[in-house]
């Protein structure tokens, strides 16, 4: 019998055995790339930058050496002779990823198959994203999404760019919904991802100014949990341990969150704790921007507005929260990108611009944190934002929610290599009932080489400085050779 490890191998000499006939039957383009890295540190953990919104293939202990294999097939790009794309195609994606260290690892980060009809497509696997609207080539980490975790396994489906609604393309949107499994991460088990999300953008694919709205729902729900099973009270969380034992039923008042003010949920079907909210956990964020383009300059300005509540969002209780993003690209080659993320989350809708806030009733919203599900992380790592923090170390949990954060990147290009230089420094304040003040800087710089078409060199170093985390230095040398 083969072992996991061989069964994974065989798909992929399978797969790269295939693709010469996909390709010779079509344009579908095949990318692989292998790659090792060495990941050093005066400490065993990687600093902040080394380890954030890696998808959680950062190795847990230091020193590590890594092993990485990716292989992707990408849509047919040919066009017929009226410039259009075929209507339905498939790709397939796998990233596995080897550490060797004190503590082994072999992840699959990414392994997805997924489909095209037209402007929608259907996916299922693990894949990597990043929800929000926001600059992701240079963001500090999107509030809701940052990719700072292992992507969950789930199926979606979406529209992966914006449509057009009218003939000139002056509106279009981009909407999705997905489904995922959170498996055994907390005190319960088997419980489920719900997403859903819709965007506008205002202005045509050439239009100089362009704006954008919209608001992205997540829920993590039902469940099983032993440890809750017999808690009672007024309101408890399970009913015979299950925390929606009538799933299809629940599913309904995801599907539509504000369904409960209109049709009370069935007590004997959906549990007191839930029943007089809202089924599961539910957050997520607002997020509008503009982009201004001129000529080879461009210019993003971003808010993601988060929610617990949604009478926070109603009565703008907790405003002043959120990510505030602004980006520059630059027709310059030693200088081509600067972006400056300004991250506040210490009101909760509790106080509002220093004072209490009434409205909320002394409720908070308390972001990525729930008294049923402890956190939105998957595989110990926040789903979030990174500069949230849910962490066990030494049989001792650090909460962290309440944030302000000062991020700023620069990216250009030198005569023998491209660089990227980020620095961030946060003050941290804990959560509300377990307070504490925190400062921490942590910098990093990525330099990078393009040896020839097949071999890419990066070298990564990172600091760390502060109370928050251990000072720490870390580093990361890897060599990247692109299958031609």
């Amino acid at each position: 019998m083969f072992s996991l490890k061989q069964k994974i191998l065989l798909v992929f000499i399978a797969l790269w055995g295939g693709s010469g006939t996909l390709m010779g039957q079509s344009a579908k383009r095949t990318t692989m790339w292998l790659e090792s890295s060495l990941f050093l540190a005066n400490e065993n953990k990687a600093p902040f930058w080394l380890q954030t919104n890696n998808y959680g293939e950062t190795p847990e202990t230091l020193p590590s050496l890594q092993l990485k294999y990716s292989l992707k097939t990408h849509y047919d790009s040919s066009r017929n002779v009226l410039d259009q794309l075929k209507k339905f195609d498939w790709a397939y994606g796998a990233t596995v990823v080897n550490n060797f260290s004190k503590k082994n690892q072999f992840l699959i980060s990414e392994a997805y198959l997924k489909a095209r009809w037209k402007a929608i497509e259907f996916y299922v696997g693990r894949r990597k994203e990043i929800f929000g609207f926001t600059d992701t080539s240079s963001t500090s980490g999107s509030y809701i999404w940052s990719g700072n975790a292992l992507p969950i396994p789930k199926i979606q489906l979406h529209t992966p760019g914006y449509v057009p609604i009218d003939k000139k393309g002056v509106f279009s949107f981009k909407a999705g919904i997905s489904h995922g499994w959170f498996g055994k991460d907390s005190v319960v088990s088997s419980h489920l991802l719900h997403q859903k999300w819709l965007y506008l953008k205002l202005g045509k694919e050439n239009s100089k100014v362009r704006f954008y709205g919209g608001v992205n729902h997540q829920a993590m729900w039902g469940g099983y949990s032993e440890i809750l099973k017999d808690v009672g009270g007024k309101y408890p969380p399970t009913i015979n341990g299950y925390l929606a034992p009538y799933p299809l039923y629940s599913y309904q008042y995801l599907l539509v969150p504000f369904l409960q003010k209109i049709v009370p949920p069935n007590g004997q079907k959906v549990t007191q704790n839930d029943g007089g909210n809202a089924v599961g956990n539910q957050l997520g964020s607002v997020d509008f921007g503009t982009e201004i383009i001129i000529n080879d300059f461009k210019l993003f300005v971003g808010k993601q507005q988060p929610y617990d509540f949604g009478r926070s969002i109603k009565n703008l209780n907790n405003i002043e929260d959120g990510l505030y993003t602004f980006s520059l690209n630059l027709p310059y080659s030693k200088l081509n990108k600067l972006a400056f993320d300004f991250f506040y989350s210490k009101s909760h809708g509790r106080t509002k611009f220093g004072k209490v806030n009434a409205s909320n009733r002394g409720e908070i919203d308390n972001y990525f944190f729930h008294g049923v599900y402890q956190s939105w992380s998957y595989k110990n790592r926040i789903i979030g934002n990174p500069f949230i923090i849910y962490e066990s170390e030494n049989g001792e949990l650090t909460y962290n929610n309440r944030v302000k954060y000062f991020s700023v990147l620069f990216k250009g290009d030198l005569k023998f290599v491209t660089y990227e230089i980020r620095h961030a420094y946060s003050l941290n304040y804990g959560i509300y009932g377990k307070e504490f003040f925190k400062k921490q800087h942590s910098s990093n710089l990525l330099l990078q080489k393009v040896l020839n078409t097949k071999w890419l060199l990066q070298q990564t170093i990172s600091f760390d400085s502060g109370s928050l985390y251990t000072s720490s230095f870390g580093s990361r040398t890897s060599l990247r050779y692109i299958f031609k």
